[in-house]
């Protein structure tokens, strides 16, 4: 008995999905849906500034960027039985390069499954996975390249296929202010056959460009996207602001949908994001609903710049006359140049060290500026950045220290002079 199919849920569920990404039909256009809290809050415009795990999956090049290592998690309820799961991982090596590891699956349950006589023939469940190895390092000076292989894998009812395919990616960042992504997805085409058809992945090129403006406070990005096909270019833009250190809000805007977002970091090592979108199908389908995304980033080890204050407040003019300024510096490549600065809240730097080689250990800090005189109270940030010998700029996150003399002489405080 021939055995098939039709599956009414396909039509509501499985390809609401693909429809919400306007792919529908295309070979591997669950590879669309994106990856990432992050980037899907910033309507996958992500391209140019690829700079946390999910590079892997938008542009291999920006795995080069990286310092410490990192774990993305993500997975997400979608409609009618439908889930998505996103993880990455990137591992830099000092003089090597950065290695990554992601791995995409899309999934729906419970189809009905029916016979061309429309007999019942049970529920059964059709996913589409991808697991991608991606190598990068930077090429010369503020060029980067970076590789995808991977491995598709499809099935449906009772068949299913596997392919493998690759990508390029190459990462221009001229400059603090700007970075260039370029990414050619199946540069070598991934084939899958199911039963007696087999669908042949289309290649795909992307141009991105993110600015970074206020010290990276202020981040657009703009990404353009062509299928070597008829398909028409898509655009997608997305923005990324951050109203405190480790608070960043989110807008993003493609050809399906409108995303908001946000993230938080916390304990240094640990960060979640959030987006929220509302997809339409098409004109004649309407809304197909709001959409929320979670995911989980663990960063730790690998390269970083930081500096911490002990103690984090003090008193030139008390008997904690200064501030000891702790300093970890560890890049990928020989550190050239070093240069700490002590910013006041007008973002003036009203103290600066600098130096060549790689930085010392600790510098105690006076509470007084270049001039040799006291500066006066109020909050400052003391912010850590190195040259490496390719360049590449590193900059520490800004670690506040406050100057006080009128504070109280009570335990964990300081006591004044008489």
């Amino acid at each position: 008995m021939k055995k098939l199919l039709l599956v009414i849920s396909i039509l509501t569920a499985f390809s609401a999905v693909s429809l919400a990404n306007g792919d529908y039909g295309t070979p591997g256009e669950f590879l669309n849906w994106g990856a990432g809290a992050r980037s899907l809050g910033m309507g996958k415009a992500f391209t140019g500034l690829a700079d946390d795990a999910s590079a892997v999956y938008y542009n291999p090049a920006g795995l080069a960027q990286q310092n410490p290592y990192q774990l993305t998690l993500m997975h997400v309820l979608l409609y009618e039985d439908t889930m998505y799961d996103f993880a990455a991982a990137s591992v830099p090596f000092s003089g090597v390069g950065t290695f990554g590891l992601a791995y995409v699956r899309l999934g729906s349950s419970n189809f009905d499954g029916r016979s061309e006589l429309w007999e019942a023939m049970g529920n059964f469940d059709i996913s589409n996975q991808a697991i991608f190895i991606s190598y990068a390092r930077d090429i010369v000076g503020p060029l980067s390249a970076g590789i995808n292989l991977k491995v598709i894998m499809e099935s449906v009812f009772d068949k299913s296929g596997a392919g493998y395919g690759a990508d390029l990616g190459l990462m221009f960042v001229p400059s603090e202010y700007v970075s260039f992504g370029l990414s050619v997805i199946n540069v070598l085409p991934p084939a899958v056959k199911l039963d007696t058809m087999t669908e042949t992945f289309p290649m795909v090129i992307k141009f991105g460009i993110a600015g970074k403006f206020l010290g990276e406070r202020i981040i657009p990005t703009l990404d353009v996207e062509k299928e070597l096909s008829n398909k028409d270019l898509k655009f997608k833009m997305g923005l990324e602001v951050y109203p405190l250190n480790d608070l960043a809000i989110r807008a993003g805007l493609d050809e399906t949908e409108i995303t908001f977002g946000a993230g938080y970091k916390f304990l240094k090592h640990y960060k979640v994001d959030y987006s929220l979108s509302s997809q339409e199908l098409s004109q004649q389908l309407g809304v197909l609903g709001m959409t929320h995304r979670v995911s989980f980033t663990f960063m730790f080890g690998g390269f970083d710049v930081n500096v911490s204050a002990e103690p984090k407040i003090f008193s030139p003019v008390g008997t904690r006359k200064n501030t000891t300024l702790t300093i970890y510096a560890s890049t990928k490549y020989p550190i050239t140049e070093w240069e700490l600065n002590i910013i006041n809240e007008d973002d003036d730097v009203v103290r600066s060290y600098s130096g060549d080689d790689n930085p010392p250990v600790s510098i105690i800090w006076d509470g007084k500026d270049d001039r040799g005189l006291p500066v006066s109270d109020g909050e400052y940030k003391c912010v850590m950045k190195v040259i490496d010998k390719n360049g590449k700029v590193n900059e520490s996150g800004a670690e506040s220290v406050k100057i006080s003399s009128a504070l109280l002489n009570q335990p964990g405080t300081i006591e004044l002079e008489e």
